[in-house]
């Protein structure tokens, strides 16, 4: 009973901060719209954001609650563990179990098309180093990233038909640009932590990733030109099949504000744009780690008072 007691306390904290933690994010990120950064840092931020509820609320849980209640709960009382902690840790699993059959849904839904629409395919010639590159069958979209450990850029049978080889070539290194970053995973970690007022915060981080690989991609105006047009005749494009939840493809997002940007293209200010480094994070979290390591008997001593009221 005692360790049925602790799941259940843990799983009713973890479920509320995590909803806590979604809901402050979901009304506080669009003042990132005010921060002038490049698109790159822009899309960094937004994803960290995304993913902050479900990994701060698991580190919570982990390193304060658990030893909170096994060091400082007594064993000898015989308690049951309440309706309020029985309920949401009802939930928490729930939640938890959504996530998990999000992430293998999509996983084996990408795989089941991607495998389709490939079948047959060909390895094209304007692919760029050891990258593979294919070219799938008409009806798939018409230039997609697939897979994470080892990604696969498809380009359909109209898509080569229709670009020029600069179109083509400038098309596919905003791919490897996403191969670059991780795109894909993310996107499969977003799958990991649903919360229903957090999908416009995903879809402004899917806009500020093609930014992003948009400026990547592109060295000079005449690039530019080449991408904005890429863009423009591949949204004639139809595909039978919607693409799967975890890849990326090159028409998505804003095609006309896009499209605007790249004809806008600028070399002095995209040197200009400012951008934060990665490793800017860690100087708060190893702050963060030396403030929770210097008061962590305190820290523990609150959080066992704190579920001890939640659960009454």
């Amino acid at each position: 009973m005692f360790a049925l007691r602790g799941v259940a306390v843990s799983l009713t904290f973890f479920v509320l901060l995590y909803c806590f933690l979604s809901a402050l994010v979901s009304v506080s990120w669009r003042g990132l719209r005010w921060l002038r950064a490049n698109e790159q840092s822009r899309s960094d931020l937004l994803f960290l954001l995304r993913v902050f509820p479900l990994f701060a609320s698991v580190i919570v849980t982990f390193a304060f609650v658990v030893p909170s209640f096994q060091l400082l709960e007594p064993r000898s009382i015989d308690e049951g563990v309440g309706t309020m902690p029985a309920t949401l840790g009802l939930a928490a699993l729930l939640l938890i179990g959504y996530g998990c059959y999000r992430v293998i849904r999509a996983q084996i839904e990408a795989s089941r098309i991607v495998a389709r629409w490939i079948e047959g395919s060909q390895a094209l010639s304007a692919g760029g180093g050891n990258m593979l590159v294919l070219r799938s069958r008409r009806g798939a979209p018409p230039l997609l990233l697939a897979g994470m450990r080892k990604p696969r850029v498809l380009v359909s049978e109209p898509t080569v038909e229709l670009l020029t080889p600069d179109e083509l070539q400038i098309a596919l290194r905003h791919e490897f640009v996403h191969i670059g970053s991780w795109d894909n995973l993310k996107k499969l970690l977003f799958r990991c932590c649903p919360f229903p007022a957090l999908s416009q915060l995903e879809a402004a981080w899917s806009q500020a990733a093609e930014f992003a690989a948009d400026e990547a991609a592109v060295t000079n105006a005449s690039e530019a030109v080449n991408l904005a047009s890429a863009l423009v005749k591949l949204s004639r494009l139809v595909p039978v099949e919607a693409a799967p939840a975890c890849t990326v493809g090159l028409v998505t997002g804003s095609l006309a504000a896009r499209v605007q940007r790249l004809l806008a293209w600028d070399e002095s200010r995209k040197l200009k744009a400012f951008r934060i480094p990665r490793w800017a994070a860690m100087p708060p979290i190893l702050g963060a780690v030396f403030c929770a390591f210097l008061t962590y008997r305190p820290v523990l001593l609150m959080t066992h008072e704190f579920t001890e009221w939640l659960v009454r």
